[in-house]
């Protein structure tokens, strides 16, 4: 089918008529008219200026909000000020900031996040220039198309005038070399821009690994001096046995281990007590300040009663006067008492049955003390108790070189004993997962991963059937009076077939993410940073397979299954689904990156829920923690960029107006992403730039999609697999390098080079390790029993 659209274009430029060829299709929705996509282009403009606009006059009005990390209590953290009384001044500011000032600022994640985007720029601006001065001027010149599987346009009209303009391109050429030359450009480029970005891939990884050598090898703190140890036998799980079993492996001395236990009790206690000091200090912002501190009349009473009596009891000899005394201090006492017992009545109450809606009403203030006392008491009687030990413990050793060391060996013959790896920052560890037991950490794991892929199986349901119900012949079906309505109606047409379907992708891309963000947090994963990492990997796989090759090959349900049913046909109905798809993606990446990514920078949650977060904190603590920076989650932000950076590769060679979309989103979301990880979100997991390896690896799966989209396009020609075989070492040359990483590459992307470490060390002629204030003590054990925060 492919081969015969093509051949009619062809020879219809050239003014060749082919009487066998079927009817041209109708359009379909997939591949929505120029008009639509010059509509989305002006919307996202628009869009774009107003969010732009509105933050700049947001970030004037509520700098604390928007460039929260300006104002942390961080003295380290020393960032370039802008002149507030300019509304764009901002903007100077963040194109000034270079590499080394983001490495300072916001650590080594957002250093690799960035180096990505700019990666990117380089790769998509060379892709552009050489797809609008050789690749469309060629393809116009033959087909008489700017873009490969495109309508006729404005563009083109314009690209007509200035080739016309060109001596080069004029004149008849005949049909076959017409077609060699055309097919020989897709093949070359198709070399080239693998090459180009498998250059600038390894380029950027070189930059990543050496950067972060030198970054970390720096580094002396307690995380980098620590290992991960799991697979403990019952007969070590104790500090000194662990201690001699491990320095008599000689791989360097031990300075504390922490022994995980199963601490679930004393976990559950904290939290409750948290739910109760959160509810006393709401309680104590609701009751009238001269009341909030009164005493209780009843304890008062009887207090003052028995000193009165005391005095007469321990001194027999007392005055009269003495007496009278007390006697008129008790009736004063009392007095106020009746007047405190008035006020009384004004302070909070609360019931004491089921969930606070039944029972006796009591002093809200008194009960949720009495609470706090007792749940004190029980926090202190459950720290004396014994806890079974876990086979996980946190090692300190007494260098980085050791800690380094040690988690790249391996320490016991035995599989899954004595495993080690690198360990997370105290700060960054989920201490209720570590405390679960191996059997409980499994079958959150299992559960979670099941569940995760029995969802993501049940959403390709409603991704393609959105494909096939968004056909204007599938909705008169559905819905008679809408498709003749449609049908009528040029512009609801173009709404419904063409808009829509971008922004219901778009809604889905939203929408899923946050839910993979929850069953992650339920998976058991015993840091932020595993979590983060693994959420990178569902979100990419989500919206790669259900958003991208689903919606892309389910034309229809029966094209779809058939697909499935007949493998061999999948590169050459990708190539085919990839062209009608073309205009789609432009419509897409404009609206993502134009229309939507300066609204990031509007932090719309915060926004949003900030009047009333802001109405809702009348507690010392709620009012503190109002300004805190949001938290950047690499794996909310980044699948989706990958995702685009894959799309534009794919059509790099069949269109321009997509490498250029691709570039505005990529420049757009650098600066944009830029002002928010370095003034505006706090990213809390430990900085080590692990992200690398799995941007790496789904670009070079980038690449290989490329190659097969590429393949089956020529083979839509006659003896197209001829063609599509010269195709054929670019896996095999993408797939050395993805192993040349992963050999050679991976290991400097998680652990630090000992001439790193060393050389940190002869420049410094000796070791210092500064006074810290994290430990990989169990904090509930230490944690100091706050009372309410009452100013």
């Amino acid at each position: 089918m492919a081969s015969l659209l093509l051949d009619r274009v062809i020879s219809y430029s050239y003014n060749f008529t082919d009487n066998d060829t079927n009817p041209v299709t109708p359009p379909d929705f997939r591949k929505p008219t120029s008009e639509v996509v010059t509509t989305q282009l002006y919307t996202a403009t628009l869009l774009g200026l107003f969010a732009t606009i509105s933050f700049s006059v947001l970030l004037k009005k509520l700098p604390r909000l928007y460039s929260s990390r300006r104002y942390k209590d961080d003295s380290n953290l020393r960032l370039p000020g802008w002149d507030e009384s300019s509304l764009f001044g901002w903007m100077s500011v963040i194109y000034r900031i270079k590499e080394d000032q983001v490495l300072e600022y916001a650590g080594l994640d957002a250093f690799v996040f960035l180096g990505f985007f700019k990666m990117c720029i380089k790769l998509l601006f060379i892709c552009c220039m050489f797809s609008i001065c050789i690749i469309s001027p060629i393809r116009y010149h033959l087909t008489g198309r700017y873009d490969d599987g495109s309508d006729d346009d404005g563009t083109t009209n314009f690209i007509r005038t200035l080739i016309k303009k060109n001596d080069f391109f004029e004149g008849p050429t005949p049909y076959p070399e017409a077609k060699m030359l055309y097919l020989s450009m897709y093949i070359v480029f198709t070399y080239f821009f693998t090459f180009i970005t498998i250059r600038l891939l390894m380029n950027q990884t070189k930059l990543v690994v050496d950067t972060r050598q030198q970054y970390l090898g720096k580094q002396n703190t307690i995380a980098d001096r620590t290992i991960r140890l799991s697979g403990i036998p019952i007969e070590l799980r104790e500090k000194n046995e662990l201690k001699n079993r491990i320095e008599e492996l000689k791989i360097g001395k031990v300075s504390s281990i922490t022994i995980c236990r199963e601490w679930g009790p004393l976990n559950k206690l904290f939290h409750y007590r948290e739910k109760v000091l959160n509810q006393l200090e709401l309680k104590y912002s609701e009751c009238p300040r001269d009341l909030a501190r009164s005493e209780r009349y009843s304890e008062n009473y009887n207090l003052r009663r028995n000193q009165q009596s005391d005095v007469v009891e321990n001194n027999p000899s007392a005055t009269d006067q003495d007496l009278n005394t007390s006697e008129q201090s008790a009736n004063e006492i009392e007095e106020n008492i009746i007047y405190d017992e008035v006020q009384l009545t004004e302070r909070p109450k609360i019931k004491t049955g089921l969930f606070g809606l039944l029972g006796e009403d009591v002093d809200a203030i008194e009960h949720l003390e009495n609470q706090l006392k007792l749940i004190d008491r029980e926090i202190i009687d459950a720290r004396t108790k014994h806890y079974s030990a876990t086979p996980t413990a946190f090692v300190t050793m007494d260098s980085v070189a050791n800690a380094q060391m040690a988690a790249q060996a391996v320490l016991d013959p035995r599989v899954h004993y004595f495993i080690t790896r690198l360990a997370p920052a105290p700060h960054d560890i989920q201490w209720d997962n570590v405390c679960l037991s191996r059997k409980d950490r499994l079958i959150k794991g299992y559960t979670v991963t099941i569940f995760i892929g029995l969802s993501s199986l049940f959403l390709i349901i409603p991704v393609s059937y959105l494909a096939t119900l968004l056909n204007l012949k599938t909705l008169t079906k559905f819905w008679p009076s809408l498709g003749k309505f449609l049908n009528d109606n040029k512009w609801a047409q173009n709404i419904v077939t063409g808009l829509l379907p971008t922004y219901l992708f778009t809604l889905l891309n939203f929408a899923i993410p946050y839910f993979y963000e929850y069953l992650t947090s339920c998976q058991g994963l015993v840091s932020h940073s595993d979590e983060e990492i693994s959420l990178v990997s569902k979100n990419f796989f989500y919206i790669f397979v259900n958003l991208f090759l689903v919606f892309t090959l389910a034309g229809t349900a029966s094209n779809y299954w058939g697909y499935l049913s007949d493998t061999t046909k999948i590169a050459y109905q990708l190539a085919t689904s990839i062209k009608e798809f073309s205009l789609f993606y432009v419509d897409l990446i404009i609206l993502q990156g134009i229309g939507m990514f300066p609204f990031k920078l509007l932090l719309a949650g915060s926004l949003i829920g900030f009047p009333l977060v802001k109405i809702q904190a009348k507690t010392p603590r709620q009012r503190k923690e109002l300004y805190n920076p949001p938290i950047f989650n690499f794996g909310l932000q980044l699948p989706q960029p990958i995702l685009i950076l894959i799309i534009t590769l794919i059509y790099s060679v069949m269109s321009t107006k997509i490498l250029v979309s691709g570039l505005a989103y990529f420049v757009i979301g650098f600066y944009v992403y830029k002002y928010q990880l370095i003034y505006a979100t706090d990213h809390l997991p430990h900085s080590t730039g692990k992200v690398w390896p799995l941007i790496f690896r789904r670009v070079i799966v980038g690449l290989l999609l490329f190659q097969l989209t590429m393949a089956g396009t020529l083979a839509g020609f006659e003896g197209g697999w001829v063609l599509s075989s010269w195709l054929s070492p670019l896996p095999f040359i993408t797939l050395s390098f993805l192993y040349d990483f992963q050999r050679n590459y991976l290991p400097l992307s998680q652990y630090i080079a000992l001439s790193s470490i060393r050389e940190h060390e002869r420049n410094n002629y000796t070791e210092t390790f500064l006074v810290e204030e994290e430990n990989y003590a169990y904090p509930y054990l230490i944690t100091d029993l706050e009372g309410p925060m009452l100013k």
